[in-house]
């Protein structure tokens, strides 16, 4: 049975699209897994653009209102994903999201849902995900407006299984991950670095975890990815030397609190 894991934020600008296209695409091919990507922002999706999919003939508003999902999935780079649409004047029930997607929870490792920055549409998303994965960048207004995500979530009574912390620029000015921890109350879980390669990566319509793998961007996805995964992470001797950062600790408790069953 697969997971259903939500990527929220109340504040666009994040880069939660980009991180939940990218954890897509490591846990398909780096890790083997069968993945659903689904582009949940009801308002202003863009998932199927950044695949270079410009005119999806079905899409998850056309599920939502009856048509099958399967009609909307299509597949790229490895995972499946589904397109919403830019322009749709029906009257939808987005409750109905997870409804629809439970179905198809057998067929696939994971279902990735991406969120739209909006509070009224990220209820529905909320509450159709097993977990979700709150994405902020380190700086104290944005971290203050995701924390709204985290309400609604803990409201909903659905798991945060941590905090991915996007577009670390200049760790002298952001804040750092104690000052993040202090805060939210979440683990952080990934640190993700901004890099040039990522605007590159969009530009090709190619997931920078494919375009660019050696990318500091590319293996902190894939470190994240692994412990999704349940793979333990391996540290090397330099790895050693530095110490273990805490987000890799808490990624080691992410996986067996995903993975408690099995182990």
């Amino acid at each position: 049975m697969g997971k259903i894991i939500g990527f929220v934020s109340v504040k666009g600008g994040v880069g939660k699209t980009t991180v939940a296209l990218e954890v897509a695409s490591s846990l398909a091919n780096d890790f083997d897994k069968r993945v659903l990507l689904v582009d949940a922002n009801f308002s202003s999706p863009n998932i199927h653009l950044y695949l270079d999919f410009t005119k999806p003939e079905f899409t998850l508003h056309d599920a939502l209102l009856g048509i099958g999902l399967h009609n909307a999935i299509r597949e790229q780079y490895g995972f499946d994903f589904v397109p919403a649409s830019l322009t749709y004047s029906h009257d939808i029930d987005f409750f109905r999201l997870k409804k629809v997607l439970s179905k198809f929870k057998r067929r696939y490792d994971f279902i990735i849902l991406d969120s739209a920055p909006n509070y009224q549409e990220l209820i529905p998303v909320v509450a159709a995900c097993d977990s979700i994965f709150v994405v902020t960048t380190p700086d104290d207004v944005t971290l203050t407006t995701s924390m709204k995500a985290a309400r609604l979530s803990r409201r909903k009574g659905t798991p945060i299984d941590g905090m991915v912390v996007n577009k670390i620029r200049n760790p002298r000015y952001e804040l750092n991950l104690k000052d993040i921890e202090k805060f939210s109350e979440i683990p952080v879980v990934a640190m993700i670095p901004d890099h040039k390669k990522v605007t590159e990566s969009v530009y090709y319509k190619t997931p920078i975890s494919i375009f660019n793998k050696g990318n500091r961007v590319s293996k902190e996805i894939r470190k994240f990815a692994g412990a999704l995964s349940g793979i333990p992470e391996k540290i090397g001797f330099l790895g050693w030397l530095k110490g273990i950062g805490q987000e890799r600790v808490n990624r080691e408790l992410m996986r067996k609190n995903f993975y408690s069953p099995q182990l």
